[in-house]
């Protein structure tokens, strides 16, 4: 059972989140772009140096509580997905369906690990921004870089043991997120450009 109040933190921390990978600019567009070129070409590498949404189906995989969400404001949302014709079938359980020529078509409460995963391109570019000290050889969740209350899967609805959440959590959770945001859009233009720039040659 959904909880509504629940629901709404999860979309205030899900906007936050939003706010903070907008910082990357066009990465996610390029890396999808790049992800065809190098499987069209039938280069192998490894997972991580692809688009995420085109290799791995977190609506598939969420499908218990993603669906038990969506439908409650449109009980034929995953018919509305526009299916991708990516040409060839990809590595993993991708591409998936909520990928669309613009990005994912999901509005709202996606998979919690859509909404917190930061892949290795990612991760260079924070490090080469020194806002964050990591590895950068596998794909982190934002609760691994900076300390941040562990709300999501209660709000969510997908807590074997959920917990009792209050405002003061939900704020505690945006404040950190924005002030990563602030301190990465402070970053000189040209620092940045060539951070993102970086990330997309050497992420693997």
């Amino acid at each position: 059972m959904t909880n509504s109040q629940h629901l709404k933190w999860f979309n205030q921390i899900e906007k936050a989140l939003w706010s903070l990978f907008d910082q990357f600019e066009d990465l996610c567009s390029r890396c999808a772009v790049k992800t065809l070129h190098e499987v069209e070409q039938r280069q192998r590498k490894g997972r991580a140096a692809w688009c995420c949404c085109m290799i791995d189906n977190q609506v598939h995989d969420s499908w218990e509580a993603l669906n038990a969400i969506q439908v409650r404001s449109d009980r034929d949302w995953y018919e509305k997905l526009p299916r991708q014709d990516m040409g060839r079938s990809m590595p993993g359980n991708g591409p998936c369906p909520a990928l669309g020529e613009t990005g994912c078509q999901l509005k709202k409460h996606r998979p919690i690990t859509c909404t917190t995963q930061l892949c290795t391109k990612m991760l260079i570019v924070l490090n080469a921004l020194d806002l964050v000290m990591s590895p950068v050889h596998h794909a982190l969740q934002i609760e691994d870089l900076i300390e941040l209350p562990g709300i999501l899967p209660t709000l969510y609805g997908t807590a074997r043991k959920p917990r009792t959440v209050s405002r003061d959590d939900v704020r505690r959770y945006t404040d950190a997120i924005k002030a990563l945001r602030d301190r990465f859009a402070a970053q000189p233009i040209a620092k940045r450009h060539r951070a993102l720039k970086r990330g997309l040659q050497e992420g693997r």
